[in-house]
C-alpha cells in the first residue's frame, strides 16, 4: 500500500511540471549575427557592416524583400586593412542607419488605380523601417504625394492590420476592439439606403463619427473611412466591403482595416544608448552601401532619407569583450590569440508567457495570433514578435513573444495513464 501510494505522488508530481510549465516569462533567447573574422579572406578592407542578411535580429520583410537597417563601421583606423584587435573605434564611426522602406498597403494592393486618395490623404503605400530591429512607420513628408520622401524623424508602431483575405463582419450596435485602447462601433445600418454609421472609440470616449455611402457610383476610396489627427496624418481606416440584411439584425462587412500608434519625435542630438542622432540624411561616404534586400531601394545614396546615428565614446576592441549598443543590442569579441579578431553582434529577447500575450493583444489564449513578420502572408507553426518601444527621454522597452500554433501535446495521454492508474489502485483495494 505504501509503494503504492508513493508512487502515485512520485506520478502526479511529474503530472505538474508537465501540465503547469513554468512561466515563460522568465526565459530569454538571443540572436547572433554571422561572424567578423579579420583573417577571412572573404571580408572586405576598410569599412564594415551587417545588415540584415548578416543579422537576423534587424527588420527584414522576406516578401517583397526589404531591409532598412545597417550596424556601420567607418575603419578610419586601418582605412586599407581589415579591423585589427586592440583597434579603438573613435567616437562618431560606429554608425546605426535606418534608411525607410515605400511599400503598397494591404488597402493599395485592393485598388489599380496609382493612388488611393482619401480626404487628401494617398493611402496606396506606405514608408516602413526598422528600429533597433522593430518595424516602424515613417511618416511621409506630404501624405497627399507619397514620391516627395519621408521623415524619420518622425516615427509610430502599426498597432494592426488586416491582411488582405481578413473579413470583420459586425451587426448595427457591435462594438469590435481594435488595439491600444481603440474600438470602431457600426453604429447605425442603412440596407435601403445602403449607408453606415460608423464612430471610432478611444479608452471609451468617442474620438470621430461618420456616414460612409456604399452608392454604386462609389469609388474604392469614397468607401473608405479615415480618421486623421490634429496634424492630418492618417491614425486608422477602413473599408467597408458590403451591407447586408439579415434575419434579426442587418451587418457590415469591414476590410482592410488599419491602426497605428502614437508619433515618436526623434530629434538631432537625442541620445540612445551608445548612440547619438547625428541626422536624417545618408552620409556622402555610404553612398553606392548595397545592403540586404532585393529592390533599388537597399542601396544608400547621399542625401537618402534615413535615421543616422553614431557613437558617442570610443570604442576599444579588446579581446574577450561585451559592449551594449542599444534596445538589448551589444557587440562581442571574441578571446583569442595574436592578431586574429573575432566579433559579433548580439540581440537579448525575451518569452513572455501565454496569459501576458492575451492580455496585451486582446486575444484570447486558445486563439492563435500570427504575426506577419515576412508579409508572406503563408501559416507559420511560430511566430515571433519583437519590440523596442521608444519612451520620449530615449530609453526602450524590450518585449519580445514567441506564439505556437502547435497545441501542447501528450495531454490526452498523460490523463489516459491517470485513469489507469486510478483502476489499478482500485483493484488494489
Amino acid at each position: 500500500m505504501k509503494k503504492i501510494i508513493h508512487t502515485t505522488v512520485m506520478f502526479m508530481a511529474v503530472l505538474t511540471f508537465l501540465t503547469f510549465p513554468v512561466s515563460a516569462s522568465d526565459l530569454t533567447y538571443q540572436i547572433r549575427s554571422s561572424v567578423y573574422d579579420n583573417t577571412d579572406p572573404s571580408i572586405p578592407t576598410g569599412d564594415f557592416y551587417w545588415d540584415a542578411d548578416g543579422f537576423s535580429g534587424f527588420w527584414y520583410q522576406i516578401k517583397p524583400g526589404l531591409s532598412s537597417e545597417l550596424l556601420y563601421f567607418h575603419n578610419s583606423v586601418n582605412a586599407s586593412a581589415t579591423i585589427q584587435p586592440g583597434d579603438e573605434i573613435a567616437e562618431g564611426d560606429l554608425y546605426y542607419v535606418s534608411k525607410p522602406q515605400m511599400k503598397k498597403t494591404k488597402i493599395g494592393g485592393s485598388d489599380d488605380g496609382s493612388t488611393y486618395i482619401v480626404d487628401g490623404a494617398d493611402l496606396k503605400k506606405y514608408y516602413l523601417m526598422g528600429f533597433f530591429g522593430s518595424q516602424y512607420l515613417a511618416m511621409p513628408a506630404d501624405f497627399s504625394s507619397l514620391a516627395s520622401g519621408c521623415k524619420s524623424d518622425r516615427i509610430a508602431k502599426i498597432l494592426m492590420e488586416q491582411g488582405s483575405d481578413d473579413k470583420k463582419q459586425m451587426f448595427s450596435g457591435e462594438e469590435w476592439e481594435l488595439a491600444g485602447g481603440w474600438s470602431l462601433v457600426a453604429k447605425q445600418i442603412d440596407v435601403e439606403g445602403n449607408k453606415v454609421w460608423v464612430e471610432l472609440k478611444q479608452n471609451g470616449e468617442m474620438i470621430d463619427s461618420d456616414v460612409i455611402s456604399m452608392a454604386e457610383d462609389r469609388t474604392r476610396p469614397q468607401r473608405t473611412y479615415l480618421y486623421k489627427d490634429n496634424d492630418d496624418y492618417p491614425v486608422f481606416y477602413c473599408y467597408v466591403d458590403s451591407i447586408f440584411m439579415g434575419s434579426t439584425s442587418d451587418f457590415v462587412v469591414f476590410r482592410y482595416a488599419f491602426l497605428r500608434g502614437d508619433i515618436t519625435s526623434i530629434e538631432s542630438g537625442d541620445t540612445y544608448g551608445l548612440f547619438d542622432v547625428r541626422g536624417f540624411e545618408v552620409p556622402a561616404f555610404m553612398n553606392g552601401t548595397n545592403f540586404a534586400g532585393s529592390g533599388s531601394g537597399t542601396v544608400l545614396n547621399t542625401g537618402d532619407d534615413a535615421l543616422v546615428m553614431v557613437s558617442n565614446s570610443d570604442i576599444t576592441l579588446d579581446p574577450d569583450e561585451t559592449i551594449d549598443l542599444y534596445g538589448g543590442m551589444y557587440l562581442k569579441t571574441e578571446d583569442t590569440s595574436g592578431s586574429c579578431l573575432k566579433m559579433t553582434l548580439w540581440k537579448k529577447c525575451s518569452i513572455a508567457a501565454a496569459d501576458k500575450v492575451a492580455e496585451e493583444t486582446g486575444v484570447e489564449e486558445e486563439e492563435l495570433v500570427v504575426i506577419d513578420m515576412a508579409e508572406a502572408e503563408e501559416e507559420s507553426v511560430f511566430s515571433v514578435k519583437d519590440e523596442t518601444e521608444i519612451s520620449a527621454d530615449g530609453g526602450e522597452k524590450e518585449e519580445a513573444v514567441m506564439e505556437s500554433s502547435v497545441n501542447a501535446p501528450g495531454f490526452e495521454l498523460i490523463f489516459g495513464l491517470m485513469g489507469i492508474l486510478g483502476a489499478s489502485m482500485l483493484r488494489k483495494f
